[in-house]
């Protein structure tokens, strides 16, 4: 194997680490979601639709 082809693959080593530290350190920054996110998220949505002066019908 020649020195670039080294040099080349732990770049790319090194590259991909860096992608997966990234990723970790996001994956962190996510707030855990509560029980009823999906209900609470639909709520939400309804009162800025109704906000905006549309009722939707239940």
């Amino acid at each position: 194997m020649k020195d670039t082809d080294k040099m080349n693959e732990l770049e790319e080593f090194r590259q991909m680490e860096n992608m997966a530290k990234a990723e970790n350190e996001t994956a962190a920054d996510i707030p855990d979601l509560s029980s009823t996110w999906a209900q609470d998220a639909q709520q939400d949505l309804e009162d800025f639709i109704e906000s905006q002066g549309i009722y939707i019908r239940q």
